[in-house]
């Protein structure tokens, strides 16, 4: 495998120390990670097996911890800053967004992050392998999940930033499905190619192309593209270039049509999130609290 691509250079001390503040994020040595594969044409993610595997309980006679044994996990580049690192820590350790195990340090002194391998990926595959079956239950139930996850975030006084489809990972459970927000306080590389670029225009807000910088209002829009993606079976806008002309056209106000058969209810609270003005958007918590209604109710 190639680890040639440097990215952001960490103090080893610095990586120790933000360890050192978390409950749960541990050093994992990369001899301890085999069968290492690169993740389609993301080059800053790759696909592991963890040989001991994480925790999962103190052996209070023996005074050791009892492993889970080899775990399929995935590593991801560290492309944020040590300080935005530390800030966003406590989504790093969160029991609400996705499990993150630790980190480690590729062959090339690459520093990467390891954390739990969602089996059914993100939400695109998600939705690509569901052929149109997915129920309104199962809509809301996400929803209702992603608002969870955003909601903490919110509630930690941050931003997630870069909401879509793409860093939303699931997982089938026997009578629910779990669905994390990924990739908190985590950017994209400064390298990354306008292939992998395609499909996240549609999720940012105007404000973001006319200048501004990402607040917790634009996390609120992207939910509501998450939403009508959701409502459509379809990626947005998927039928045209994503493009000058499309930044353009969505800083200028463009969102997408309510599809047939959305019920009102729903479609109303997408508009709300995708409003122009940032200020008449829903905040995550009253997100959370009407998709919780819902979910009960259904």
């Amino acid at each position: 495998m190639d680890f040639n691509n440097k990215s952001q250079t960490y103090d080893h001390s610095d990586i120790q120390q933000i360890i050192e503040h978390t409950n749960h994020l541990e050093w994992i040595n990369f001899d301890q990670l085999e069968s290492v594969n690169q993740q389609g044409d993301f080059s800053q993610i790759y696909s592991a097996v963890w040989k001991e595997g994480p925790k999962c309980k103190f052996d209070k006679d023996a005074k050791v911890w009892i492993r889970n044994g080899p775990t399929k996990v995935i590593l991801r580049r560290l492309n944020a800053s040590v300080n935005q690192l530390y800030k966003y820590r406590r989504c790093l350790q969160s029991d609400i967004l996705a499990e993150y195990f630790g980190m480690t340090k590729d062959p090339t002194s690459n520093y990467m992050m390891v954390m739990r391998y969602y089996e059914q990926g993100n939400l695109y595959s998600y939705l690509d392998e569901s052929l149109g079956a997915i129920c309104w239950r199962d809509i809301v139930e996400i929803l209702w999940n992603i608002s969870a996850g955003l909601n903490f975030i919110h509630e930690c006084g941050l931003v997630h930033g870069n909401l879509h489809g793409g860093n939303i990972l699931v997982e089938n459970e026997a009578d629910s499905i779990d669905v994390r927000i990924s990739d908190t306080g985590l950017p994209c590389p400064a390298d990354i190619s306008t292939k992998q670029i395609y499909g996240v225009i549609p999720f940012v807000a105007p404000e973001i192309f006319n200048g501004n910088n990402p607040t917790k209002e634009s996390d609120i829009y992207s939910f509501g593209m998450i939403m009508w993606m959701l409502s459509a079976d379809v990626r947005p806008y998927c039928n045209r270039n994503h493009d000058l002309t499309l930044v353009r056209e969505i800083g200028s106000g463009l969102k997408p049509s309510v599809v047939s058969g959305t019920p009102p209810v729903f479609a109303k609270l997408m508009y709300e999130c995708l409003d122009y003005n940032p200020s008449n958007r829903p905040t995550a918590s009253q997100l959370y609290n009407c998709l919780d209604k819902w979910v009960t109710a259904i």
